[in-house]
């Protein structure tokens, strides 16, 4: 049987921010994208909830 794609916030932007622990590119801390691997895509959607949340503040403070 064929293994799923998992979603995934990549952009291909790689960097992590060392004040923020997060990666520039898709926002998931780095151990976030340390078990991304290994979680399913419920826990991926999760993570993805997070993540947006991560982008509204991150634009909201900047203005």
């Amino acid at each position: 049987m064929g293994q799923m794609n998992k979603i995934s916030p990549c952009i291909g932007v790689c960097s992590i921010d060392p004040k923020s622990n997060l990666c520039l590119g898709c926002l998931r801390s780095s151990d976030e994208i340390a078990i991304w691997p290994q979680i399913d895509n419920k826990k991926a959607l999760e993570i993805m909830k997070e993540i947006k949340n991560r982008s509204h503040n991150k634009f909201n403070s900047n203005l």
